[in-house]
């Protein structure tokens, strides 16, 4: 019985020392594209790109995605958001 609760115990540490570095950087990312919600009407402003910038440098500290030399790696650029925006006045509020 005191094995199977060592085994346990060591699988829960094993897993928690494993957990995805995605959680780390999320917080990050999700300012950023609340940020971008605007930016049809505010533009880039500094707050979007210093949001922008602490996004790319937390998604590149968690190796997560394969960095931006990647084709999977998603966050949009601030000028590639404002000029898809104000290519499609659709989507202008």
């Amino acid at each position: 019985m005191t094995t199977s609760l060592g085994a346990a115990c060591a699988l829960v540490l094993l897993l928690a020392a494993g957990a995805d570095p995605a959680p780390a950087f999320q917080t990050e990312v999700k300012r950023y594209y609340d940020l971008l919600q605007n930016v049809c009407q505010t533009g880039v402003t500094e707050q979007i790109k210093t949001a922008y910038e602490d996004a790319r440098v937390a998604v590149e500290k968690a190796q997560y995605g394969g960095g931006r030399d990647n084709n999977f790696w998603g966050l949009k650029t601030p000028g590639k958001a404002w000029l898809e925006c104000v290519q499609s006045p659709g989507n202008i509020r």
